[in-house]
């Protein structure tokens, strides 16, 4: 049967295609085949190449385009990666139909909600409502644990870590604001109240975090169990589609 090939989306602007080396090591450290997306515009080529994986990891990366949530830019937007919201959202449309398993990173987690409606901040230091904002974009190394995240209890996330209360690293500014319950529900919150974690409400694993497991796998224990839960389910749908 093989092990579950996993497409993993990378940053690809006028020269050169990039990703951080910690997704493919964590894809391949802990059983699965990492496959690297390229960007394009072909609709055909998009569809077949979801067609061959078992799952699909959204990577982290530039702001997401406001155009994509139906807003103009806000002052304290960064730069983005032009077309690649375009390119995502196809595959993740493609892999919707398919039933794979999606793990959406930081903007890959902003995206999935994107897509059904959700709003975002486009920075939350100015324009985040709440009281005593933490800083969530941290100044330490990138596999520091700076702060702790709330696991709503019954959610799948919480079913995967086996705790209320889990510890991660923090690499964003902007955020998910609102989240179309239809779709997905809230599974984890910063102790400010930002959201940073959300997974679908259908039996498919789909699951986004504003965190990055990748980096910490090797010795926090959560960053490892959330990996893996995504990798035993693309293999599961591997198992059943082969």
């Amino acid at each position: 049967m093989g092990r579950p090939i996993i497409g993993i989306t990378t940053a690809i602007e006028e020269k050169n295609m990039s990703l951080r080396p910690h997704y493919i090591e964590a894809v391949t450290d802990l059983g699965g085949v990492p496959l690297l997306l390229a960007k394009n515009d072909d609709e055909q080529s998009i569809k077949e190449q979801i067609d061959v994986l078992d799952g699909l990891y959204l990577t982290g990366g530039k702001d997401i385009n406001p155009s994509t949530y139906d807003e103009e830019p806000h002052p304290k937007l960064e730069a983005v990666e032009h077309g690649r919201d375009e390119y995502e959202i196809e595959v993740i449309k493609h892999a919707y139909k398919r039933g794979i398993p999606i793990l959406g990173i930081c903007r890959g987690s902003q995206l999935l909600n994107s897509l059904t409606d959700g709003t975002m901040y486009q920075d939350l230091e100015a324009q985040y409502e709440g009281e005593d904002l933490i800083q969530h974009k941290q100044k330490s190394n990138r596999d520091y644990l700076q702060h702790s995240v709330l696991i709503e209890e019954g959610s799948r996330l919480h079913k995967i870590v086996g705790t209320d209360k889990i510890r991660v690293n923090s690499h964003h500014h902007q955020a998910n604001k609102d989240v179309d319950n239809k779709d997905f529900i809230v599974s984890g919150r910063a102790p400010d109240g930002v959201i940073e974690a959300l997974e679908g409400t259908g039996n498919t694993f789909i699951m986004g975090l504003q965190f990055h497991p990748e980096d910490s796998y090797k010795f926090d224990e959560p960053s490892k169990k959330i990996l893996e839960a995504f990798l035993s389910e693309a293999q599961q749908f591997r198992a059943e589609n082969k």
